[in-house]
């Protein structure tokens, strides 16, 4: 039985993202053509054309599915952790060690910002990561393990950790260690904020 064109064309729009993915990865953006994508992906130009606009088009499209599919893997990774708290420190190292992996790290924290821009890529990035960070910090404070003063402004430190931590770690020497170490100092930080979130409990009684 012949497949469909709808499936037939969401097909070959996967087979281009994939073999864009590969090459912006190894290769970086500035190196990779649409001829390249087009030979690497075995389909012709007006099939790439069909689906995107320009290179920038189906860069974005990578980007935006690696960074969703990041931050699954991170929420799927905290939410084997018993409590709220242990969930935002394991979902803080599982970003951490996913940014070791260039289709992740690369691709995220050193290739998306120079192609896509600060801003765009920032607006893009924060409010995938954003939801999960703020998520996970207010089941924190009601389950009573962390009170800040402004979830919205710890929210916010964090993803500039995990932004910051992401970029170090792309391009560190030495990736895995880079990473667990971020993973131990952060780890380090939310203790001290859950401490004096019940020290505070501790003097209101």
């Amino acid at each position: 039985m012949r497949r469909r064109p709808q499936a037939r064309g969401a097909a070959t729009r996967e087979r281009l993202l994939k073999a864009a993915e590969r090459l912006f990865v190894r290769e970086g953006f500035a190196a990779v053509g649409v001829e390249r994508i087009v030979r690497a992906a075995a389909v012709t130009k007006g099939a790439f054309y069909h689906h995107f606009t320009d290179k920038l088009a189906v860069f974005r499209a990578v980007f935006e599915a690696r960074d969703r599919e990041m931050a699954q893997r991170v929420m799927q990774e905290a939410l084997k952790a018993p409590t709220p708290l242990q969930q935002v420190q394991r979902g803080m190292r599982a970003s951490f060690e996913l940014s070791t992996q260039p289709r992740y790290g690369r691709m995220i924290y050193i290739e998306a910002p120079a192609v896509l821009g600060w801003e765009l890529w920032h607006g893009i990035d924060s409010a995938i990561a954003g939801e999960a960070v703020t998520a996970g910090l207010l089941a924190a404070v009601d389950a009573g393990e962390l009170a800040p003063q402004s979830v919205p402004a710890l929210t916010t430190l964090l993803l500039g950790a995990l932004l910051q931590g992401g970029i170090a770690i792309a391009t560190a020497a030495d990736p895995p260690r880079t990473a667990a170490a971020l993973a131990d100092e952060m780890d380090g930080v939310l203790r001290a904020l859950a401490s004096a979130a019940g020290a505070r409990a501790g003097t209101k009684r």
